[in-house]
């Protein structure tokens, strides 16, 4: 059976989306781990196309933490970065292999591919958007292991790690954070993030009707945040619900997903 791609359509309306991004697309990929849908992802590649965004934000685990594979997620990236602006950041797959030492070189090398080929890769840094000589400023946020535990409570996570990991936000610009694991919201939120870009749970892997998904990759049961958009103060997170699997190959009404989200400008300062 062919797998299907959604798209879901979000907007980010704000006074703080400056005049030159009014209107600006942002496609989210996340969870791939190394998968295919079609030939060479030729099915999830012209999903991109349709979109047509101005820039494609990958939210982690692009790969996965066997090192198997990877020739697959470069391939795609390679195939879509001659056409579309790329910020890649870390999930908890690109942690593990940058750590695991019998896979570290492998991964290394991969990752000076992909920027090679002309993409931001943010690991714990930032990068500044511009159009028209306004700017967005971008985070990639790479927590430490012990955030993603299994089954486990939520480990607890200090009011300054973000500070001390990327910096403090300039709350006079809009500022948008990659962030893997959902879990942390609030501390992003908290941190001074307008925008949160996220996965890891891929949608609760099992989706039922007005339940929403069953099973989070933590091994938790109906996880608050499985998939769509959550706000927090003045932050509104989009969570993907990942395009494959690992480890419990398992997606259940539950199809692969690219986010589209549009930024509109509001003069009212009013945001959503």
């Amino acid at each position: 059976m062919k797998k299907k791609v959604c798209v879901t359509d979000y907007e980010y309306i704000s006074d703080k989306v400056p005049a030159a991004f009014d209107n600006y697309k942002i496609a989210v990929l996340s969870d791939l781990h190394c998968k295919r849908i079609g030939r060479d992802n030729k099915r999830l590649i012209n999903k991109v196309n349709d979109i047509a965004p101005d820039l494609i934000i990958c939210a982690g685990d692009m790969v996965t933490d066997n090192a198997r594979r990877m020739n697959v997620t470069y391939g795609l990236l390679q195939n879509l970065s001659g056409r579309y602006n790329i910020i890649y950041a870390y999930g908890n797959h690109e942690l593990k292999l940058r750590i695991n030492p019998r896979a570290h070189d492998r991964f290394i090398s991969y990752i000076n591919d992909v920027k090679n080929l002309g993409i931001n890769v943010l690991n714990n840094t930032s990068f500044e958007l511009s159009k028209d000589n306004e700017h967005i400023h971008i985070f990639g946020l790479n927590i430490n292991r012990r955030f993603y535990t299994k089954i486990w409570k939520k480990v607890y996570m200090g009011n300054d790690y973000l500070d001390k990991l990327v910096g403090k936000p300039d709350n006079n610009e809009l500022n948008i954070l990659i962030a893997h694991n959902p879990e942390y919201f609030i501390n992003y939120s908290d941190w001074g993030a307008d925008i949160v870009f996220s996965g890891h749970i891929h949608g609760g892997m099992v989706v039922l009707p007005y339940i929403g998904g069953v099973i989070a990759p933590s091994y938790r049961l109906f996880p608050y945040y499985d998939f769509g958009k959550y706000e927090n103060d003045d932050s509104t997170m989009f969570l993907s619900r990942g395009l494959g699997s690992h480890t419990i190959p398992l997606r259940i009404f539950n199809p692969p997903e690219i986010m589209n989200i549009t930024l509109r400008r509001t003069e009212d300062g009013h945001s959503c």
